[in-house]
């Protein structure tokens, strides 16, 4: 075997002069890239171009002067180096010896060193097979591997940086395609499923649609079909209501006007647009808003329709009427009362002749006895004193049997209108037969019941002129009663003005209160002649 000196010196280049075998070392780098320094030589070329050239000769050795490396860059030290090219691997293989290195006496036969380099050719060969078979294969177990687990996570097909090492990375590269496409293809299947899942829902929800849109249409359909109904029926309750002659009305829960009929603004005397949100009080006198107001508390508390009768209101001119009136409670959606609705009949007529005397226009013997109950009953609420006066004319009988009916039907007729301008508005007159009349004082505030009086005798004593007939020997004898000091009960307080009264017919023309004392005096005493305790015919 060569010495370890010579071992070192032993390389291998290919055509291109690139250093193969062994790992370029820093010598081997001097030896193969410094210029040629045989003796001769140009220096213009490097040894390794040297080199190839005696490999071509019938000897391939070739002499050269190089340094050693205890004294460098000298290039004075004679070198020999065998030079064999192997075709199949187009090597240049060279074994270069100092020729210091070579023992004397010792001759290397030429055929020898070519046989120990062909024999390293071998070797070399061999090991550059299994250098170059060695990443194939183990691309090939790589590849198997990923066939049979399928992962290509780790990138492990760079071997080499040469040839193999870019075929590793075009595989590594083409299978992480392969698995990209792979991927893709099973998104796009997932996302074709997802976007069927996604249009079978679609589907669902445009049934779904489709049938909301049926009934939909059908449930607007029916509510325009009602809407219509509900404006043809409002409509023909509109009709019927400017039709009736009857006023049909609607207020809130204070009692103010938020809808009505022609009927009742024309009678009213109102135009439609002032009318609205006026109060019901506006157009009646303190006794009527008051029952009013008891009318519409009583819908209120039970709920149901009330009516009332003989409601005075008073028109914009100041004209007065009477009214038969309903009143009901108006609901919201929710069952709360929100007003009152109701209609008013015109009963003006009626009630003149259900209570009214027909000779004098005056209230009647039913009139007197209902008012008097009502103004009792608001007295008793309010705590206040009400005063009856009972009135009769005296010496009345004789204008009939001297001027005969027609002239005593005169003076009665003067009688009443003469009251009606002595005595207030709100006060009560009526006639209840023959010449007897009755006064209920309706005072709102404090009482004059003996001024009034006064008042009255003075009127009807003034001499009467009927038919060209003067009368003047009639005057009025008044009794006066008091609620509630002389009775609280109705037929009491007329049996007190009436015993007064005649306790007044003893003088005539006067006026005289109750006294609890008349009583007893009654029954003993003898009353006139024309008062003998029935009275007078007229």
């Amino acid at each position: 075997s060569l010495p370890a000196t010579l071992r070192e010196r032993f390389f291998i280049f290919d055509t291109g002069m690139n250093l193969i075998y062994p790992p370029a070392s820093e010598a081997h780098a001097r030896i193969f890239a410094a210029p040629d320094a045989a003796e001769g030589a140009a220096g213009e070329l490097p040894l390794a171009a040297a080199l190839m050239t005696a490999a071509r000769q019938s000897e391939p050795v070739y002499r050269y002067n190089w340094n050693r490396p205890e004294d460098p860059d000298r290039f004075t030290y004679p070198h020999k180096a065998w030079v064999h090219y192997f075709a199949p691997l187009d090597w240049y293989m060279v074994l270069a010896v100092d020729a210091a290195d070579i023992p004397s006496g010792t001759a290397y036969p030429s055929l020898g060193i070519s046989f120990l380099l062909f024999a390293a050719a071998l070797l070399l060969a061999a090991l550059a097979i299994h250098h170059f078979v060695r990443p194939v294969n183990h691309l090939s177990g790589m590849a198997a591997e990923f066939i049979q687990r399928g992962d290509v996570s780790e990138n492990r097909y760079l071997v080499d940086k040469g040839e193999l090492g870019v075929i590793g990375a075009a595989f590594y590269r083409m299978i992480n395609r392969i698995d990209e496409a792979g991927r893709q293809l099973k998104r796009s299947h997932e996302e074709k499923r997802r976007m069927f899942r996604l249009r079978e829902k679609a589907r669902e929800k445009a049934y779904e649609l489709s049938r909301s849109f049926d009934n939909l249409r059908l449930e607007t359909e029916a509510l325009e079909a009602e809407k219509r109904s509900l404006h043809q029926s409002e409509e023909r309750y509109r009709a019927m209501l400017e039709n009736i002659e009857e006023y049909f009305y609607e207020v809130d829960l204070l009692g103010n006007l938020i809808f009505f009929n022609d009927a009742l603004y024309k009678m009213l005397g109102y135009p439609k647009d002032e009318l609205v949100g006026k109060n019901y009080r506006e157009f009646m006198d303190e006794e009527t808003a008051e029952k009013a107001k008891d009318a519409f508390k009583k819908a209120f508390e039970n709920g149901q329709t009330v009516r009332e009768v003989e409601w005075r209101l008073v028109n914009k001119d100041g004209e007065s009427f009477y009214v038969e009136l309903s009143a009901s409670v108006i609901r919201d959606t929710a069952g709360e009362i929100i007003g009152f609705r109701g209609i008013a009949r015109d009963i003006s007529d009626l009630i003149y002749m259900i209570y009214h005397d027909s000779l004098t226009g005056l209230y009647n013997r039913k009139a007197f006895f209902e008012r008097l109950r009502d103004t009792l009953a608001y007295a008793r609420r309010d705590r206040t004193e009400k005063n009856i006066f009972y009135l009769d004319l005296d010496k009345f009988k004789q204008v009939n049997d001297i001027y005969g009916h027609d002239v005593g039907d005169g003076v009665l007729q003067e009688v009443a209108d003469r009251l009606r301008t002595t005595l207030r508005e709100t006060d009560h007159i009526c006639r209840l037969g023959g010449d007897e009349f009755t006064v209920i004082l309706n005072n709102v505030q404090h009482a004059c019941p003996a001024e009034a009086a006064q008042r009255t005798i003075e009127a009807l004593s003034r001499p009467y002129e009927i038919k060209e007939h003067i009368i003047d020997f009639i005057t009025p004898s008044i009794g006066i009663s008091t609620y509630p000091k002389d009775a609280e009960e109705i037929e009491a307080l007329i049996k007190c003005a009436d015993v007064a009264m005649y306790e007044a017919k003893k003088e005539r023309g006067r006026y005289v209160f109750f006294d609890e004392s008349f009583l007893a005096d009654r029954d003993g005493n003898a009353a006139d002649t024309d008062t003998a305790g029935q009275p007078e015919e007229a």
